[in-house]
């Protein structure tokens, strides 16, 4: 160890050494350099070539420079093999101090070597300071606490600033790389895009992006030209009718671009992210008779729609039954619908707008109220029997009404059912009248199977008094007094008239076929009782040659009966004739009666003929005066 003041001597020295190596080092890059031996003396104020015994060593700048480099050598291989270079000095003027800075430094390497052993042992212990030889006194250390662990200093906190330097560099040249990539991308975009539109343009659906104008408008026509006609039915299926099929050519009118051309291209990258779609009305021309005839023939669907109904379960309880449409169309509507949005520039036709489909009349809504009504009065049923009648002369059938049909004619006022009258009477006319009403105000024919002459035509007459005519209004006033009941029924309508009836109020039943026949061109009369011959015979009708007088055909029945009668007056017919069985068959005075006669048959009609009557034998006229019954019919034919 080195005193105090030794220290500082030592410091003084180096200090020195330093400076006259600065000097030397720029004397070197001046391109001179003196060199003195070490006893001589230097003032920087005088004169060396007068002070010194001895002139001072010149050397040239290309000496001084081999004398730097081999110097530079020497500290270099020093370093290499663990001792300390020499100062970078001239050989010549530091000679005398490298070996005395060499002695210096193996020394203090000495001591190094000796304080990393004491280390290694104790690497707990305090690292010790290496003081200078000419230090002899040591420093108190400061002792640490236990458990210190002293921190090693990265060899990058001498030059912490180079890496934050380092980093701003790098962050400005990928700033500069950025910046040109991006430039580069936007002006190639404007180059791609020049004269053609922009990504993500869509007109009518049809993508035009980096299309010219031609091209653009060339895609659209050919396009609508493809689709034609798209039909879209109500389940969302598309159904289309190309152009080509009916005609139909496209064009684009003036200016329709005009939008789309408006684009500015300057922001063309913004369309990267974004869709533009324009939707652009086309001129176009197509036969609309080929058009229509394609949507008449189409198959559109083939389930009519069905009217929702009030149905009866196995328990008797009433329920709705739903309304189904079908999916038939209405291809009248759906040729004047398409027609109408073709004009208006729409090719895409929604089918289940406009009423294209059918639908059911009938809909589950509107039979809620005929529910309730159906729950209080379904059961009840009025059936028409129009059986009870002469079948051979007469239509028979029955004819029900039930809740279906009269539910939609009662209202109620408080608790009183009322009957839409109208809507009965016309029931009844369509139900009962027309189909069995046989006397008629228009006339009514019949076709009878006559005994001698086939199957012959009878039309009712003027004079014709038999057959069924139904009294409407009467028969509606009952009709609503059923219905207030409450109860199923079966009845007659009632009549204005009634035909004959196989079972009579005299209690003589007759099953079928029971009337009597006059043929007036053979003169023969025949009665049918049960469709079995009752009897037959020859008669006399009305005068032929005598409009007045002759016997009128038609279909007649017994009015009445009368025995002892007398017929005519000498005031009015010029005549009176007794008779025992008198049987009026119409409202003009005409009947069949018994009169004695010579004979009857033949041609006595054609000159002796009756006022109008049927002369009969007496016999016959009482047999069948005991045998008919008021009403029955009485048939005449030519």
């Amino acid at each position: 160890k080195m005193p105090a003041d030794g220290v500082q001597s030592r410091r003084r020295s180096l200090c020195g050494v330093a400076i006259r190596q600065n000097r030397t080092k720029n004397a070197c890059e001046k391109g001179t350099i003196t060199l003195y031996n070490k006893d001589q003396e230097f003032s920087p104020n005088t004169d060396a070539s007068a002070s010194s015994p001895k002139a001072p060593v010149q050397l040239t700048k290309d000496e001084m420079r081999q004398k730097i480099r081999a110097s530079l050598a020497a500290r270099n291989a020093a370093d290499e093999s663990g001792q300390d270079a020499p100062t970078p000095a001239c050989t010549a003027a530091g000679a005398s101090a490298s070996a005395s800075n060499r002695a210096h430094m193996d020394k203090m390497r000495q001591l190094r070597d000796t304080m990393a052993s004491q280390h290694a042992e104790n690497p707990t212990a305090a690292p010790r300071r290496i003081e200078s030889s000419t230090n002899r006194t040591r420093q108190p250390q400061p002792q640490n606490p236990p458990g210190y662990t002293p921190m090693r200093t990265s060899h990058y906190d001498r030059g912490s600033a180079a890496p934050s330097r380092n980093f701003a560099k790098f962050s400005i040249i990928l700033s500069v790389i950025l910046v040109l990539v991006l430039a580069l991308f936007y002006f190639g975009g404007l180059l791609l895009y020049r004269g053609k539109y922009l990504p993500n343009t869509y007109v009518n659906s049809v993508n035009i992006s980096g299309m010219t104008e031609e091209e653009a408008e060339n895609a659209i026509i050919d396009t609508a030209q493809e689709m034609g006609v798209t039909f879209v039915t109500s389940n969302g299926e598309e159904i289309v009718f190309k152009g080509s099929s009916f005609g139909c050519k496209f064009t684009i009118p003036e200016n329709a671009m005009d939008a789309v051309n408006a684009e500015s291209h300057a922001a063309w990258f913004v369309k990267l992210f974004s869709t533009s779609q324009y939707d652009i009305t086309l001129d176009q021309t197509y036969s609309e008779d080929d058009l229509v005839s394609l949507i008449a023939a189409y198959d559109w669907g083939n389930i009519p729609p069905t009217d929702a109904s009030i149905q009866e379960d196995e328990n008797g309880t009433f329920y709705i039954e739903p309304e189904d449409n079908g999916n038939m169309v209405d291809t009248e509507i759906l040729s004047d619908y398409t027609l109408e949005q073709l004009r208006s520039g729409s090719n895409t036709i929604y089918m289940a707008m406009n009423g294209c489909y059918m639908e059911a009349s009938v809909t589950a809504e509107s039979l809620e109220e005929t529910l309730d009504l159906y729950t209080k009065y379904g059961s009840v049923e009025i059936t028409y029997d129009m059986t009870n009648r002469e079948e051979m002369f007469d239509p028979v059938g029955t004819v029900v009404l039930g809740h279906e049909t009269y539910l939609d004619w009662i209202t109620f006022e408080g608790d009183t059912l009322v009957l839409d009258k109208e809507e009965a009477a016309a029931w009844v006319e369509e139900y009962i009248v027309e189909p069995y009403d046989t006397f008629c105000s228009d006339g009514y024919t019949r076709t009878f199977q006559s005994t001698m002459d086939g199957v012959v035509q009878l039309t009712l007459t003027e004079t014709s008094t038999y057959g069924w005519q139904t009294d409407v209004d009467a028969t509606v006033d009952m009709l609503e007094q059923y219905l207030q009941d409450g109860e199923s029924v079966t009845v007659e309508s009632e009549y204005v008239q009634a035909g004959f009836r196989p079972q009579t109020s005299s209690g003589v039943t007759f099953d079928e076929r029971t009337y009597i026949e006059v043929d007036i061109c053979n003169q023969h009369l025949w009665f049918y009782v049960d469709g079995e011959l009752y009897l037959d015979s020859d008669v006399v009708t009305g005068l032929a040659s005598d409009p007045e007088r002759a016997t009128k055909t038609g279909v007649f029945k017994i009015r009445d009966k009368i025995k002892d009668a007398v017929l005519g007056t000498y005031e009015v017919q010029g005549y009176e004739t007794s008779v025992s069985y008198w049987m009026p068959i119409d409202h003009t005075g005409v009947g069949l009666h018994d009169l004695s006669r010579s004979a009857y048959g033949g041609d006595i009609y054609l000159t002796n003929g009756s006022h109008g009557c049927i002369n009969l034998p007496l016999d016959v006229a009482e047999k069948i005066f005991e045998k008919t019954v008021i009403g029955m019919p009485v048939i005449i034919i030519d």
